[in-house]
């Protein structure tokens, strides 16, 4: 069995190519109220998952989605606060 080995130069070139892929995407709020609930720091998170919800007549609304799979790297703004449409809410590290 052949062994193949990596030479310093092509780990680097390798982790340097991983860490370009992966990147920063800010979400914004599609709907303005306040704050019902808003996923934490730290979560994992994949396509289709709710980020922040805003409070309606109707109950709780969706008022971002995440449209990528990664994890929450920071939020800004917090439960009972009121949010704008627009507003930058969450940012979300991608795979």
């Amino acid at each position: 069995m052949k062994r193949k080995v990596l030479t310093l130069a092509a780990m680097v070139a390798a982790l340097a190519v991983s860490s370009v892929m992966a990147a920063d995407v800010s979400y914004t709020s599609v709907l303005s109220g306040k704050v019902d609930s808003v996923v934490p720091v730290g979560t994992t998170v994949a396509e289709g998952d709710v980020l922040l919800t805003v409070e309606s007549l109707a109950g709780p609304m969706p008022a971002a989605r995440a449209n990528s799979s990664g994890t929450v790297k920071s939020v800004t703004i917090q439960p009972g606060s009121a949010v704008t449409q627009g507003t930058v809410v969450v940012v979300v590290e991608t795979k």
